[in-house]
């Protein structure tokens, strides 16, 4: 009867796999406690759009960074490993991870995959490029 064995997965992949997984059960709890926070009336604000020049994207994340800063440094943190995974692997690295580190907290897989999915669209180039 043939041995089968696990896919290899090298020491670098694997500890951005614990890492992904500390900061996924970190956004998933912060998300919760910020959802249960009282909130004012709902606002109405004005939306203009004016652009999608650099100035103005770079005022659209400080925007939010500044609105949520524990959100966003958590959010960061995602997309910093999805390129350090695209880095070590490719696109075969960052799918296969996916489906581990979801699986690592079953009961908010499908969350834990979302999140990852939007903080790493466009890494990569060309073909080799994650879209979501």
């Amino acid at each position: 009867m043939p041995v089968q064995s696990k896919p290899w997965t090298s020491p670098d992949v694997r500890a951005a796999e614990l890492a992904l997984d500390k900061l996924l059960s970190a956004i998933i709890a912060h998300d919760a406690t910020r959802d249960q926070e009282p909130r004012g009336p709902i606002k109405a604000t004005p939306f203009w759009f004016v652009s999608l020049d650099d100035a103005a994207l770079a005022q659209a994340a400080f925007d939010e960074l500044v609105r949520d800063p524990i959100h966003y440094a958590l959010r960061h943190g995602v997309k910093r490993l999805g390129r350090e995974l695209h880095r070590l692997g490719g696109l075969d690295a960052m799918s296969a991870a996916i489906d581990r580190v979801a699986d690592m907290d079953p009961r908010h897989s499908g969350r834990r995959v979302s999140i990852m999915d939007s903080a790493w669209n466009g890494i990569g180039e060309g073909s080799a490029r994650w879209w979501s």
